[in-house]
């Protein structure tokens, strides 16, 4: 659920994209500021759009064949749009699923409704809205799409999961939680009603017993697979007979200490699992973190049985650090499996974060590889700034493409990792310096994450008005260790605190960052 939005004018910052860069390697680009929540797909061949894009509340990025920047237009339906945005392509037609922003209610008993928007042009805007699970007074939150692009029986339909809450945030435990699941049928041009496909219910509190993250993926022959998280389980259903009906729910992993992860320096975070289907191999894939080993670690398990036994699961991160926030897309023709998630492993107090890219290949396990695909360590939030909840990832014909909200200490951005697989390159620890400020209690907290071996020479001053020099502090400092969060905690005068810094490498003495200015206008 998604509270603290911003202004509803959101100005936006066009970044380019120039289609060389991306035809010979990899690149990363910005499309969009004051934004999070950002899903993307990568357009069918037949499509005049290549890479189009969502975010908070009502965004959407879109970059047409053979342009080079992309455009951005407002998402609109009859049924409100607020949040929570996912994209997804059932063959060649483009799906938008939402939260409602129903009008005549107010905040909170809007959201009543699924809205999927079925988009048949992005300009001029013109798409057809689906009211799904619509079950008043209840709340409806967090959808995800998936369809069926092959099999004989079912092929076009259009699957979506969502959370269904007797009433958010209540502590009564006669409220509860519970999966809800409806399908679209191109025949009909309709979504079924909705029904319940959890056998069990959680609370209402938006925590660690509430059922939430359901999201599903189809099999060779029409099967959808469903997984969601609850009660510190990843629950597995699954349907065979087109979603008329479902199994047994079963308990196919513990996610030791809940999806609610309470992780540093950031508004909220999770370890919500996310399926794929390899439909050559017949290889379901399960995706999510929790805090088994002390800290955050994303996992992986699988089954070759249709769901019938799994794995024993597989820890695909790093070691060290917390990774949160998993996503997973496929390739199905090289059987590849792709995972993109925080990775805090390079930041030695969590201020910081990477998004890393695990590559596994289960039948050729040379090709797994850990990817960094952000060009620098990327400052978190804090606990005061909503950052959004999630990640997204897509594959199609030879590209990647993730996307992930970036901040660079006083707003975020959306920005986008696109590459062709077979030119992936491994970013690796670079001479890049990240900065974060933050206030702390009366104290400006100034922090630089250092990924190798340096010296820091700075001076302070802090004054009082205009001509009245409070203090000035003038150090050097020999960093020897790797992956470095050097801190500063610099008084209260903002404004008027005036800093001078100077980082070279310890090696050769080479400047690496510099900056004399005014504190507030150090960058990320």
């Amino acid at each position: 659920m998604n509270y603290n939005f911003f202004s509803p004018i959101i100005q936006l910052c066009l970044g380019l994209i120039f289609l060389p860069n991306l035809i010979f390697g990899q690149t990363t680009i910005t499309i969009g500021e004051n934004s999070n929540e950002p899903t993307v797909v990568l357009s069918p061949k037949n499509s005049s759009n290549q890479i189009i894009a969502a975010a908070n509340v009502d965004r959407i990025f879109y970059l047409e064949k053979g342009a080079t920047n992309f455009k951005t237009i407002q998402g609109k339906s009859q049924l409100g749009v607020y949040g929570d945005p996912v994209l997804h392509y059932a063959d060649s037609d483009l799906f938008y699923a939402h939260l409602s922003k129903t009008q005549n209610k107010e905040y909170g008993d809007w959201f009543d409704r699924i809205v999927v928007q079925k988009i048949h042009a992005l300009s001029p805007w013109t798409e057809t809205s689906y009211s799904v699970g619509y079950n008043p007074p209840k709340m409806q939150d967090k959808p995800w799409l998936s369809s069926d692009n092959h099999s004989k029986k079912c092929k076009g339909n259009v699957y979506i999961t969502w959370t269904e809450f007797d009433k958010y945030d209540s502590k009564d435990s006669s409220d509860f939680s519970r999966i809800r699941f409806s399908k679209y049928v191109p025949n009909t041009d309709s979504f079924s009603t909705a029904i319940t496909i959890s056998d069990t219910v959680g609370d209402c509190l938006d925590g660690d017993n509430t059922l939430e993250g359901a999201t599903t993926a189809v099999g060779l022959n029409g099967e959808i697979y469903a997984v969601w998280a609850g009660h510190q389980k990843i629950w597995f259903d699954k349907s065979i007979d087109g979603g008329n009906s479902w199994g047994a729910d079963q308990q196919i992993a513990t996610q030791f200490k809940g999806w609610d992860m309470e992780m540093p320096n950031i508004f909220r975070a999770n370890g919500m699992p996310f399926i794929q289907c390899d439909t050559i191999r017949e290889i379901i894939y399960i995706t999510w973190a929790d805090e088994e080993n002390g800290n955050a670690d994303v996992w992986l398990i699988f089954s070759k049985d249709k769901g019938m036994s799994w794995n024993k699961k597989i820890c695909i991160s790093e070691a060290k650090g917390h990774q949160y926030f998993p996503n997973i897309a496929l390739n199905q023709q090289s059987g590849d499996v792709y995972i993109a998630y925080y990775d805090q492993s390079l930041s030695s107090k969590s201020l910081f974060y990477d998004v890393s890219l695990n590559r596994f290949n289960l039948e050729n396990p040379s090709r797994n590889e850990l990817f960094r695909i952000t060009p620098k360590s990327i400052p978190l939030p804090g606990k005061n700034y909503f950052y959004g909840d999630y990640i997204d990832i897509d594959y199609s014909d030879n590209t990647l493409a993730v996307i992930y909200p970036k901040f660079d200490n006083k707003n975020s951005s959306i920005d986008m990792f696109l590459c062709e697989i077979d030119k992936f390159t491994k970013i690796n620890k670079t001479n890049k310096i990240s900065h974060s400020l933050t206030k702390k209690e009366n104290e400006i907290q100034w922090a630089v994450n250092i990924q190798k071996p340096c010296t820091i020479s700075y001076k302070i001053k802090l004054h009082k008005g205009f001509r009245f020099r409070l203090n000035r502090i003038k150090e050097t400092y020999y960093l020897s260790e790797i992956n470095h969060d050097f801190i500063l905690y610099i008084g209260p005068n903002h404004e008027s605190t005036r800093v001078r810094y100077v980082i070279k490498d310890k090696q050769d003495q080479h400047i690496i960052d510099q900056f004399k200015g005014k504190i507030k206008d150090i960058k990320y």
